[in-house]
């Protein structure tokens, strides 16, 4: 039915007018053709709430929630507030008549340094699976379109448009493709694809990518769009299965004389127009301004996910701290962080919000004594602070943001600051506010450490209830910390010289827009780098387990102020290959408190090298003080299989199967072994 009504307005259009939409039209959107009655489709920014830019509709968007990062939704292992969180911005998008929210992201965190790890899911492709399709459906039930984004091997920033990502069909399958295949199952409308190459050719413009693998291999039959100025060549573009050129169809104008009146053209126009129909994003009734007014109820939404997605990763017996704990004495607030109030990434996934607070506010609001917010404090400003807050992070000057369109360092900036407040005051709580990973070669002195993330405007008030108590921390690594990046599967893809592919004349690509670009020093040839995915399918867990490396923390590692305990593990065949696992789980502390039980499956002789466990189950698990809980997770047949690159297919061998147990990737009490 939406093909056919497709089919009969493009039939209406003139060349021009299919040309104007494919080709960008609406900057951010799509054109619309008043004489027809089609109205114009707005986008927005981004996965973690609206960004509000010169072509977000000003005169209705006063505010917008800032909602915390989306990697911090990930350590909740929440799926119900994962819906619960996209509704929410879903309702804000209805409400200012925003169609199409151009996220969630959907790439896998390979390396610690992505500049745009905050807007991710995290390293396993089962975790960030279930946290896309359930972001994706709660979005969508508000009438509202998601886009998956970036489709795909766009797990670097550095030199982002000219980068060319080698990836084995094993691992791709594995490990890269099922968050989009999840997020299109649930039904996403969009898809963006990314800025580098895959296997030479650019993703945006690869009948290989979106033809072959979007397409045929995943099934999607809705709206392809281009990333930002990400395309060169017209011709490939329109044949590649590709719908829609953003910002203003740069690839495509250059050649309009051969593409106007084209079938290519006609047949773009028509699933733009068939995913508009579908989605009933021209319905009359679209906006519903009355939606604005629960400013309240969103952001009691986006404070759950801060008290539900921080995570304590060390704590030596200080927190939680009473807030008198330093009455009549000085609580010492240092930090690059300290003073920031907007708490969000760069880039556009950066959400201004409203009601913002800095942690050095919320700090003098919570805690009795005299607070004091130093950026450069003196030793004996240090030796004498009854408490020390450290809140370290990016950016700082000469020292690249957590960005789209940059990579930053392992190492933080506040480094050797932090270094020396943890040795001269024992004292000393850090709070790091970062979208990944960070080197910590300070952790041992550390008296507790927090990964805080980027909050949103609920942050810091969030971050202080859980300092004090008042909230008992629950979140969980979603990737993996190193203890140097060194260990990393990814290190060295940074390193000059780099393997250069092909080398291009600046002609061909928009000069007006060479961010992202490795550009001579004459600015007359840009060169494409290999990025090659060398670890496979081993990437986070899989691989500091496959080489024997000691992380920093663990990936779902995370820890609270009451205790649990794991027993009474079954493990039982039941119809085909399906299996039931089930288990009992103890709040043996004295607080009740929530746990993220685990469960991994491992090939005990599989005749591919596999990962000795793989995550496949996990359940959020509150529970009051002395309470037990049964837990009930049951297996399919997907659980146990791997990609055969002889057969191009997922195939399960047949033998003996070890089922783990517990609270991280390497904290797995419980085992048993099952065969099939």
């Amino acid at each position: 039915m939406a093909e056919t009504q497709a089919r009969r307005l493009v039939a209406l259009m003139t060349p021009e007018e299919r040309f104007d939409m494919v080709s960008g039209g609406n900057s951010f959107g799509i054109s619309g053709v008043p004489r027809l009655g089609i109205p114009a489709i707005n986008f927005a920014d981004a996965s973690a709430g609206i960004r509000i830019i010169k072509d977000t509709p000003t005169e209705i968007y006063k505010q917008t929630t800032a909602f915390p990062a989306t990697i911090l939704l990930a350590s909740t292992w929440d799926r119900d507030l994962a819906a619960a969180y996209a509704k929410a911005i879903g309702e804000e998008m209805r409400a200012g008549n925003i169609h199409v929210l151009l996220g969630p992201g959907a790439n896998i965190y390979r390396v610690a340094l992505n500049g745009r790890n905050f807007e991710y899911m995290g390293e396993d492709p089962f975790l960030s699976s279930r946290m896309i399709e359930n972001y994706v459906r709660g979005l969508q039930s508000m009438g509202v379109a998601a886009t998956l984004k970036h489709f795909i091997g766009n797990e670097t920033e550095l030199f982002r448009k000219t980068s060319n990502s080698i990836i084995d069909e094993r691992a791709l399958n594995e490990i890269y493709l099922p968050a989009f295949k999840a997020g299109i199952d649930a039904g996403a409308w969009a898809v963006m694809t990314s800025y580098n190459q895959i296997d030479g050719e650019w993703a945006g413009q690869s009948a290989g990518v979106i033809n072959g693998l979007l397409r045929g291999k995943l099934g999607f039959q809705w709206l392809c769009m281009t990333d930002w100025v990400s395309t060169w060549d017209g011709k490939k573009l329109a044949a590649s299965g590709q719908d829609l050129e953003k910002p203003s169809g740069f690839a495509l104008k250059r050649d309009r004389d051969a593409l106007l009146g084209t079938p290519e053209i006609d047949r773009m126009a028509v699933r733009i127009l068939k995913t508009c129909i579908a989605a009933g994003l021209f319905a009359a009734n679209f906006q519903r301004p009355e939606l604005m007014d629960n400013w309240a109820g969103r952001e009691a939404v986006a404070r759950r996910v801060n008290e539900c997605g921080i995570i304590l990763l060390q704590n030596n017996g200080i927190l939680p701290i009473a807030p008198d704990c330093a009455k009549g004495g000085t609580i010492l607030v240092v930090g690059t962080n300290a003073s920031r109030k907007e708490m969000s990434g760069r880039g556009s996934g950066h959400v201004k919000g409203f009601n913002n607070k800095s942690y050095a506010e919320a700090v003098a609001e919570t805690f009795e004594g005299d607070v004091v917010v130093e950026r450069y404090p003196s030793d004996s400003q240090i030796r004498a602070a009854s408490l020390i807050l450290y809140f370290p992070g990016y950016p700082l000057e000469g020292v690249p943001a957590e960005s789209e369109s940059l990579d930053r360092p392992f190492w933080m900036p506040d480094d050797k600051l932090l270094e020396r407040c943890a040795r001269l005051n024992p004292r000393t709580v850090v709070c790091v506010t970062a979208g990944a990973g960070v080197e910590m070669d300070w952790a041992p002195q550390a008296a507790a450490i927090v990964q805080a993330y980027y909050g949103g405007q609920t942050g810091a008030a969030a971050l202080m209830d859980i300092l004090t108590g008042k909230v008992n921390p629950s979140g969980k690594l979603p990737f993996t910390i190193e203890k140097r990046f060194e260990d990393s599967p990814g290190f060295g893809y940074d390193r000059r010289p780099f393997e250069i592919s092909k080398t291009w004349p600046i002609a061909y690509f928009d000069k007006t827009k060479l961010n992202g670009i490795m550009v001579n020093r004459e600015k007359t040839e840009a060169s494409v780098y290999n990025i090659h995915y060398k670890e496979g399918v081993f990437v986070g867990y899989r691989w500091y387990d496959e080489k024997r490396i000691e992380p920093r923390f663990p990936f779902g590692h995370g820890l609270s102020y009451t205790t649990f305990q794991y027993d009474d593990l079954v493990v039982e065949k039941t119809d085909g290959d399906r299996v039931r696992v089930s288990f009992r789980l103890t709040n043996t502390g004295k607080r009740e408190g929530a746990e993220i039980a685990q469960l991994y499956v491992g090939d005990v002789r599989a005749g591919v090298q596999r990962s000795t466990h793989e995550l496949k189950g996990f359940q959020r698990v509150a529970l009051k003080p002395g309470e037990s809980q049964t837990v009930n997770l049951e297996l399919g047949r997907d659980a146990f299989s791997f990609w055969d690159v002889t057969t191009h297919a997922w195939r399960v061998e047949p033998g003996e199967f070890e089922i783990s147990v517990g609270a991280s990737s390497r904290a797995l009490p419980l085992k048993k072994q099952i065969k099939l």
